[in-house]
């Protein structure tokens, strides 16, 4: 996967909007809706940084998708990309179960 569409993946993930990630990074929505569309494939450093911080992951995340062992939320992020690859019924299985047991 390439930077836009990890980026769109946590965006869904987290259910953030473009405006909201706008807001909390101070990087314009055109920007970030060029990074979306690809027509500019990556950010620089800063803008980078910026937006994995906003979105509690690393750069190297979003640029190749791979988790550093370094990474704080390397465990989370394991399990939220492999979330990604079940079909309907089993994740609505798991989030069910995750649910069931916040409520503890």
């Amino acid at each position: 996967m390439n930077f836009a569409e990890n980026l769109k993946d946590l965006l869904d993930s987290k259910e953030i909007e473009v405006k909201e990630l706008a807001h909390g990074t101070g990087i314009s929505k055109n920007t970030l809706d060029n990074y979306l569309s690809g027509q500019k494939s990556i950010p620089n450093a800063e803008n980078a940084v910026k937006i994995a911080k906003f979105l509690g992951t690393t750069v190297e995340y979003l640029v190749t998708g791979d988790f550093a062992e370094t990474s704080p939320s390397l465990e989370i992020s394991k399990i939220v990309k492999n979330l990604y690859r079940l079909n309907k019924s089993d994740f609505e299985s798991i989030k069910n179960i995750i649910a069931s047991l916040a409520q503890k």
